[in-house]
């Protein structure tokens, strides 16, 4: 395993130790849209100490157990990824959308009229879950069949850096929707739930918080330079 230095960049960090993830989430490191930047340009941005949270990275236990421990997808082949984000994220993430729904449309109805910020929830969910879903259906309908393809018959994937460079960019609309919900759910913090279904809502927040950053880690720092490398072997 690789040292950690604060020039290390944060997709790499998370790419080699996935138990880093947990940490990086509670000092908001951006990962997964962020994944290109080094540790200290991004404990720069949030003014906390890079040598502090590099000896906090490397202080933590690597020896987790094998059922919440992630597996090394850096040695996964790219149809091996593409059917590992199809498997872990994208049903997850449409297991999770109407369940969440339902809830924020029940905290709306009882406490909208003295909290009106829960509808801004609501609306920036309802739009983020249209972008979801239109996202993961790009991604299965255009750019996986021919990831696994390649993979199965040695070929190189018949995309373009262009399909790339739109799933990029939707992923930083991704991110931007849930930092403002984020923000308005004061950080999810269970002791500011107005009942018990609001305390259901953060929390399923919250959890689609945590699986959309690694979904796109998994992309944008694994699957999609794989690729590029792809592309640019065929066009030499």
């Amino acid at each position: 395993m690789n040292p950690i230095v604060p020039s290390t960049s944060l997709g790499e960090l998370v790419a080699e130790r996935p138990s880093a993830a947990p940490l990086l989430e509670r000092l908001q490191l951006d990962y997964c849209c962020g994944g290109t930047r080094s540790i200290e340009e991004a404990c720069a941005q949030r003014g906390l100490d890079a040598p502090t949270v590099v000896a906090l990275i490397e202080s933590l236990n690597q020896e987790r157990d094998a059922r919440i421990e992630p597996h090394d997808l850096r040695r996964a082949s790219i149809g091996e990824l593409c059917d590992h984000i199809v498997s872990a994220h994208h049903a997850e993430t449409r297991r999770a959308l109407p369940r969440i729904g339902e809830l924020a449309a029940t905290v709306v109805r009882v406490h909208a009229g003295t909290h009106p910020e829960l509808s801004d929830i609501a609306r920036i969910l309802s739009g983020l879950s249209g972008e979801l879903e239109e996202h993961m259906a790009l991604e299965e309908e255009r750019l996986f069949p021919v990831c696994r393809a390649a993979a199965a018959d040695g070929e190189t994937p018949a995309s373009d850096d262009e399909l790339l460079a739109l799933l990029e960019d939707q992923h930083q609309l991704t991110g931007e929707a849930l930092s403002a919900l984020r923000e308005l759910c004061g950080g999810y913090d269970p002791a500011a739930a107005l009942c018990s279904t609001h305390r259901v809502l953060l929390d399923a927040l919250h959890q689609l918080e945590l699986d959309t950053h690694q979904h796109i880690h998994e992309e944008n720092n694994l699957l999609f330079p794989r690729v590029r490398e792809l592309l640019g072997a065929r066009s030499a």
